[in-house]
């Protein structure tokens, strides 16, 4: 008997667990993101049936190992022996959390329904713990799920990310606990049991929530914006990679985007236009002759370019280690740089050099593409980057000014830029920076990992969402492979170009300069969950102490 309830509740996380995946996901172009408030309902009706950590870490495990498989389903169909490592290592770490919580269960000696909550509270430090001080691990499934649907998270310019998990988990449990009462038929007797009415009044007003706040900032927010600006994004030709291919077939892509430029540039005269990650493979601040084609081309549009390039930094000496196994003098940089008319008139004219360009090195790279954890220190892991076609071992800058650019009628506009792995991350720029931006321009690319990645470029779609309601600014996103799109500053999509095509969008976007609440405090909401959460440990433990003193 005990046997079957175990593979019972087992089936139960997994079921939970395949719900959560699929809610990140889309079928047939379909989000089901609308699963969230019941996909926590079987992780929870099967941890309550169990009585020790072990059993509950185990569920975790099958609840995080299915979740996080689905997640990453296209990274995994790309390269199958790294994904499925990679899952199977970190769902062992996201089960830590259930873990805890049944020590807290035990400590508080509880075994309601209820005590879930305190699942919310120690979701949103564990998470930000995880991504922005720890491993860089960015998979945020109940965030990356419910930005599908940006009406219910307009509240994260408060909260940022880490407030979603703490609401989709709350709502979980008061559906949950709402499905335990219908087991026991209490609904039979509804008109009498004010315990059951004040649980249904509850969950209804915490749904409702984030749809009162969003009609507050749909109301208020346009209020704060200062004008707008046309913005032109590039969706440049794709070509399945090619390993054994060599730098000359970059510039048919090239080509393509340059063609596309010069035909928005004729038909829609933008303010700025906006290029991919490394849509200009080369690195114009020390290479003359890239310089110079580029600022020929500027020149000739009368138009701003921020475009991805390469950067290179000269490494001291003595050469550090990784520098010197790769037979390099200089550090490598995946960049933007923003390119202006002005800009290009005094290289062409006057001879200046590329150096005063505004250039923003990537924060957040990539692991096991762009670069190999703890190769600067053990260069030798560096031959353990995956064979994408690129190998370039980059390394990691840090958060610039912002970079400028004229628009058609003579109003100076500040941007800054994510390049891709970037936009994962709500830390990427510090908040003195992101203060003074009034456009926010993504460059991504995902030509390495060919038309199988799908279920990723939705995920970078999600979070380009994100950051955009939690800095409350428009967003001018341009890939390689798609989805080219912008934002408004309530995370909104327009222009979206599908993936895998070439062509351009314009669109006209709100400006927005200063700071959210969010990007003022970036730590509060984590830190105050944490805080929340020790403080009713001690409160029942107190409790529990004087009762038994009492007692005695």
């Amino acid at each position: 008997m005990k046997s079957n309830q175990f593979k019972y509740t087992i089936l139960l996380s997994l079921l939970s667990g395949l719900l959560l995946g699929l809610s990140v996901n889309h079928v047939f172009g379909v989000s089901l993101a609308f699963l969230f408030p019941v996909c926590l309902i079987g992780i929870f009706a099967a941890l309550e049936k169990q009585t020790t950590w072990k059993s509950w870490l185990l569920h975790g495990y099958v609840f995080s190992l299915v979740s996080l498989g689905l997640a990453l389903i296209g990274f995994i169909w790309v390269e199958p022996v790294a994904g499925i490592v990679m899952v199977i290592l970190m769902a062992l770490f996201y089960a830590l959390p259930f873990v805890l919580l049944f020590a807290i269960r035990f400590r508080l000696q509880t075994s309601s329904a209820f005590s879930f909550l305190l699942f919310g509270l120690i979701w949103p430090p564990f998470a930000w713990f995880v991504k922005e001080l720890f491993l860089g691990f960015p998979i945020t499934l109940y965030a990356n799920a419910l930005a599908n649907y940006p009406v219910f998270i307009q509240f994260i310019d408060i909260t940022g990310y880490t407030g979603i998990s703490t609401w989709v988990i709350t709502l979980n449990v008061g559906v949950f606990v709402l499905y335990k009462a219908l087991l026991q038929k209490e609904f039979s007797n509804l008109l009498h049991n004010n315990r059951l009415k004040q649980l249904i009044a509850g969950t209804i007003i915490w749904f409702a929530l984030p749809l009162l706040y969003a009609w507050y900032a749909y109301a208020v927010l346009p209020g704060t914006f200062q004008g707008s600006v046309k913005v032109a994004v590039i969706q440049s030709e794709y070509a399945e990679p090619d390993p054994e291919a060599d730098d000359e077939a970059i510039f048919p892509i090239l080509n393509t985007t340059l063609a596309l430029t010069d035909s928005v540039i004729t038909q829609h005269q933008p303010d700025l236009v906006v290029w991919p990650e490394g849509a200009l493979p080369a690195m114009v601040r020390s290479d003359v002759n890239s310089l110079y084609f580029i600022a020929d081309r500027v020149l000739r549009w009368q138009t701003p370019l921020a475009t991805g390039i390469f950067d290179r930094e000269p490494a001291p000496l003595p050469v550090p280690p990784l520098q010197q196994y790769l037979e390099r003098d200089f550090f490598l940089y995946n960049a933007v740089a923003m390119i202006t008319p002005q800009f290009a008139w005094k290289v062409l004219m006057e001879d200046v050099s590329g150096n005063p360009l505004t250039v923003y090195r990537k924060v957040n790279l990539m692991p096991f593409t762009e670069y190999v954890p703890l190769s600067d220190r053990y260069p030798g892991l560096s031959q353990f980057a995956l064979d994408l076609g690129e190998n370039n071992h980059f390394s990691a800058g840090e958060s610039s000014s912002t970079q400028a650019f004229l628009t058609q009628n003579g109003r100076i506009v500040q941007t800054i830029p994510f390049i891709c792995w970037d936009i994962l991350f709500a830390s990427t720029h510090k908040a003195e920076h992101l203060r003074n931006a009034q456009l926010i321009t993504v460059h991504t690319s995902g030509r390495l990992f060919g038309d199988k990645l799908k279920t990723s470029i939705i995920g970078i779609k999600n979070y380009t969402r994100l950051r955009s309601v939690e800095a409350r600014k428009s967003v001018a996103k341009s890939s390689t492979t798609g989805f080219s799109f912008f934002t408004n500053p309530f995370g909104e999509i327009i222009g979206m170009i599908d993936p895998f095509i070439s062509g351009y969008s314009v669109g006209t976007v709100p400006l927005r300069r200063g700071l959210s609440f969010y990007s003022t405090y970036p730590h509060l909401f984590p830190i105050m969950c944490l805080v929340f959460l020790i403080s009713i440990i001690l409160k029942k433990s107190l409790y529990n102490s004087s009762t038994k003193s009492k007692k005695k």
